[in-house]
């Protein structure tokens, strides 16, 4: 088995730029086709995806001031649209996948971890297991989850990445964003901004100085939020962040062929 993580980044399948409760669906519908082609052509592959939410998340988060601690009614109502809200994600993403004839199945994050103080204190890993056995993909959102010490504390799909890379040594992990990878500057605003094809362990300090923050609301601190939290915790899984919205660049990535990307070696 060739165990892969793959990350649909909020940013690619869903109206995040723009904060609008929408899904991408032109990007989700396409990205569908070709998991399926890469499958075909690698009966090996296994996948796990992890989706980002964007905005049915995010824009909640800040909305109803979910991030530090729940308190009040409000809040507890808001922590209950956000689960609906990001599950809304995983369910729009399966029926994407079993359009193209892939069999798919939502992994609840509220159900599986529990955090204390944001920080993810107990994570299931066996429907995980579970699943890959069965020969289906399994899709899990950043989502709300229970923590001891807030009621509720957001997991991002980043930390399931984490928990998943530590305890399942996938082959590697891919992450699919709205850019070609990591750049100097924001390549959207600054044309001098460059593509940093490696990060490893020489240049990491000096990268993560140079990241952007995030200019859509994103309670997870953005690019530079991720990568810093990814260099902890990818367990010395080679990454690869590329361009989700480049027709082509997922199918080639996942049957492991040179694309324009950021590949992360720590």
């Amino acid at each position: 088995m060739s165990l892969v993580i793959l990350k649909f980044g909020g940013s690619s399948i869903t109206k995040k730029a723009d904060n609008k409760f929408e899904m991408n669906y032109e990007v989700l519908h396409r990205s569908a086709q070709e998991i399926k082609n890469a499958l075909e052509k690698n009966l090996k592959l296994k996948i796990i995806l992890i989706c980002g939410v964007g905005p049915f998340g995010h824009t909640n988060v800040t909305k109803y001031d979910l991030n530090n601690g729940i308190k009040t009614e409000e809040q507890e109502k808001g922590v209950q649209i956000t689960i609906k809200d990001c599950a809304y994600v995983g369910s729009e993403t399966v029926k994407a996948l079993e359009k193209v004839g892939l069999k798919a199945r939502v992994i609840y994050g509220n159900e599986i971890c529990v955090q204390d103080e944001r920080k993810v204190v107990s994570f299931d890993l066996a429907p995980y297991k579970k699943v890959l056995e069965e020969g289906v993909i399994t899709i899990t959102t950043g989502t709300m989850v229970p923590d001891n010490s807030f009621r509720w504390s957001v997991m991002s799909g980043d930390q399931v990445i984490a928990q998943i890379a530590k305890s399942l040594a996938p082959q590697k992990v891919l992450m699919g964003t709205d850019v070609d990878g990591i750049f100097t500057a924001d390549p959207k605003i600054d044309v001098n901004a460059e593509l940093i094809e490696e990060i490893n362990k020489n240049n990491l300090e000096e990268v993560l100085t140079k990241c952007g923050e995030s200019k859509a609301v994103d309670v997870t601190g953005g690019m530079k939020g991720k990568l810093d939290k990814l260099a902890k915790t990818l367990s010395g899984v080679p990454a690869e962040i590329f361009n989700l919205l480049v027709e082509g660049n997922l199918e080639n990535v996942l049957l492991g062929k040179e694309i324009k990307s950021t590949k992360i070696k720590l």
